[in-house]
């Protein structure tokens, strides 16, 4: 075929697609998988599509229906109810009150610890680690939450609408802040320990393999009878040290008992008893985490520091903190969910006494569950995925943060 040939035929189909007389459609995506000619977008959704499902099936389905069911009065004892649509009831129940006002001494504590986090937030921001505007913007956040929403309570003649959530949430934020930051420095240490160069290393290893290998309700039972106030371990150690005999002196009457300190009857000193084997069991898993982030540091960073001058606490300071904040994120994401969600250990220990002391936020669904208040206990857990999801957008935004 000539040269003029060719670009007739070509004129006259172009011309026929104008006029409609031929119709050019792009192949489908159906047609593409039958002929196997995917594109690049095409196949890349294929190939995700099985991920896709299964996460569907196993995370996004279950948590639509736990919502769904938040927004109903499902109640077991009472079936002649149904299931009626209640709408964000139960929410308000949880979250607020009735006769709110406003006083500058409420949680006055907590408040002030809060705001106290400007200071770090504002040092980051003045040496770049964090934008202006995003520390503008968490500096409003943090005002309005600690200034001013936790100054509001329940007037004299109001109450809460759940007292027992805010006790359980409060206890729940207090082994959050105890417990994870607690494995962290312990975990540190332990991890630099089973990275230094000795044949004696695998001790260390081995020493933070354990504790991480132990189930967690079996540690709460075992820790149990340690903190046993009658014919615990601990006691008795502290006795035949003569320990016993100082802190009759200096502790409340009401604290300590004849074989020593009521661990796991009193309310502080459970707390205390619960987040040391909190941290006992969970710092293991920190340090693993720490460990492997450890490896990871090319070794010529400190060789090349140690030339330049550097002492081993810069070398730490400048080379590796800073390397090893994407495993420090990690680890604190998954220390801080598991502390959110903490039910075993203090459900094993003292099942939530002394009173309602320990009734953490799991534990405090379980027992609604128990009580057979299908929907109530949907939304405890619509919050505490809520809270979960926020903690780990904040540590996610604190990873990717240039």
């Amino acid at each position: 075929m000539t040269f003029r040939a060719a670009y007739a035929a070509h004129f006259y189909f172009m011309a026929a697609i104008k006029t409609e007389k031929i119709t050019y459609r792009k192949p489908g995506f159906w047609q593409r998988l039958r002929t196997g000619n995917l594109n690049d977008t095409q196949l890349g959704l294929l190939l995700l599509a099985p991920a896709l499902i299964t996460l569907f099936v196993v995370m996004l389905y279950p948590v639509l229906n736990v919502f769904w069911q938040s927004l109903r009065g499902e109640h077991l004892l009472r079936p002649w109810l149904g299931s009626p649509f209640v709408g964000l009831e139960h929410f308000q129940k949880i979250l607020w009150g009735r006769n709110m006002v406003w006083d500058l001494q409420n949680l006055l504590s907590w408040r002030i610890l809060g705001i106290a986090t400007l200071l770090p937030l504002w040092w980051f921001a003045a040496r770049g680690v964090l934008k202006r505007w995003t520390a503008l913007a968490w500096t409003l956040t943090i005002l309005v939450v600690f200034g001013f929403l936790l100054g509001l309570h329940p007037g004299d003649s109001g109450r809460w609408g759940d007292a027992r959530f805010w006790n359980s949430f409060n206890i729940t934020l207090l082994i959050i802040v105890l417990s994870v930051a607690g494995s962290f420095l312990v975990g540190l240490p332990m991890a630099l320990l089973a990275n230094i160069t000795s044949p004696l290393r695998w001790l260390v290893r081995l020493a933070m393999l354990l504790p991480w290998a132990m189930p967690r309700v079996f540690t709460g039972l075992t820790f149990a009878w340690l903190f046993q106030s009658d014919y615990g371990v601990l006691n008795d150690l502290l006795a035949r040290a003569g320990v016993n005999n100082l802190l009759q002196g200096v502790l409340e009457p009401n604290l300590i008992g004849a074989q020593g300190i009521l661990w796991l009857s009193r309310v502080v000193p459970a707390i205390i008893a619960v987040n040391i084997t909190i941290i006992w069991k969970t710092s293991s898993f920190v340090g693993l985490i720490l460990l492997a982030g450890l490896q990871s540091i090319d070794k010529s960073l400190y060789e090349a520091a140690t030339v330049d001058g550097a002492n081993a606490w810069q070398r730490f300071w400048s080379i590796t903190l800073p390397m090893l904040r994407p495993a420090i994120a990690v680890a604190l994401i998954f220390r801080t969910l598991t502390a959110i969600q903490t039910f075993d250990i203090p459900y094993a220990m003292t099942r939530g006494a002394p009173g309602r002391s320990l009734e953490t936020l799991g534990l405090y669904i379980y027992n609604t569950i128990q009580a057979s208040n299908i929907g109530y206990a949907a939304a405890l857990s619509v919050v505490l995925f809520a809270l979960s999801l926020g903690i780990t957008i904040l540590y996610l935004r604190w990873i990717y943060t240039e």
